[in-house]
């Protein structure tokens, strides 16, 4: 899949000026309100499986990355692997050094497993978005499905951020929240994703060092979170076997999804995936009158049973969570000519 983002170090892209959407009552983002410290005395945010959402969204909130342990059972992981093997096996290895001469990507993984449809909308990821993304936006959306098997001699990815597809001046809200699925054990040795802790406060322009980078350590089943401004990038596979993760993204409903999720699953296809989960992919409101069909609301295209009530603003709720967002700049200074 190609994907261009700001890469650090070496081949930074200096992204334009914030273009924020614009409200009534402008506000600066400051980056997160919690105390900084050093690296050196940062703990490792990793933990157990039953893990409230809010301390995994506390944990993003100060170190930009957390690990929840074991989330996913040994079954679903089984259950994984053998819905991908067939379509690993199938495609091809990477041609760009972005992407891996000795990595094999496959996408729209939300068709090709019912183990990743559960995945997706698991209660304590869901939890998390809550409190990270929905203070930004009425609805976040499933921004892209990738799964990632790193190939043995696969050499370390080049490090940058997720949110340089978008064009926003750091430091800014998270524009999406990615969570990276371990289907096998993840090693500093067989590419476990290298992460700068911290790295989502920095200013635009400021490269890691090299000794600021950690490798993300976990069990199969585990789950690595990381906000859109944390600097990472796969690790060097130097094991004898592949290192195999799948991630699911998610973003600002009112921001353009990297993965077209409409065109993978059209409404002919998405009859037999549970509502929830079609909601997500963006068979839904992104906020009031973002994303109406001409029969109201998205997802009666994909179930023909629901009723056409034409409203396209998507209903209370999400009225109701838009007016509670605070609204964001769209100049860089707040005397930019703006009322």
């Amino acid at each position: 899949m190609g994907r261009w983002f700001a890469r650090v170090p070496g081949a930074a892209v200096a992204a334009p000026p914030t273009r924020h959407l614009a409200s009534k009552r402008p506000r600066r983002w400051n980056g997160p309100q919690t105390r900084q410290r050093s690296q050196q005395r940062m703990p490792r945010p990793e933990f157990d499986r039953d893990a409230s959402p809010e301390a995994v969204a506390e944990a993003l909130d100060e170190h930009g990355y957390a690990i929840v342990r074991e989330l996913a059972d040994a079954e679903t992981v089984s259950r994984l692997n053998a819905d991908f093997d067939p379509h690993v096996d199938a495609v091809q290895l990477g041609r760009t050094d972005f992407a891996g001469h000795r990595t094999k990507r496959i996408n729209n993984l939300i068709a090709k497993s019912a183990a990743c449809r559960e995945l997706a909308v698991h209660p304590t990821i869901m939890g998390v978005c809550d409190r990270v993304l929905l203070p930004h936006c009425a609805r976040y959306h499933l921004h892209v499905t990738l799964l990632v098997d790193l190939q043995p001699g696969e050499t370390a990815q080049e490090l940058h951020r997720d949110g340089g597809i978008y064009p926003v001046r750091l430091p800014s809200i998270p524009m999406t929240l990615a969570t990276m699925w371990a289907c096998n054990d993840f090693t500093a040795g067989n590419g476990g994703t290298r992460l700068v802790p911290g790295s989502h406060r920095w200013a635009h322009d400021r490269q890691p060092t090299a000794d600021e980078a950690v490798n993300a350590e976990m069990p199969a089943g585990s789950v690595l979170l990381y906000t859109s401004n944390l600097i990472h990038g796969s690790g060097a596979n130097r094991s004898n076997g592949n290192r195999r993760g799948m991630g699911l993204h998610y973003n600002l409903g009112w921001l353009r999804q990297e993965e077209n999720q409409y065109l993978s699953i059209p409404p002919d296809k998405a009859k037999d995936i549970p509502h929830e989960v079609l909601k997500l992919i963006g068979y839904d409101f992104g906020g009031p009158y973002l994303g109406f069909v001409e029969t109201g609301h998205p997802l009666t295209l994909a179930d023909p049973a629901l009723p056409r009530d034409m409203d396209r603003t998507g209903g209370a709720a999400i009225t109701a969570r838009s007016r509670a967002i605070k609204p964001l700049y769209l100049g860089d200074t707040p005397d930019d000519g703006l009322d």
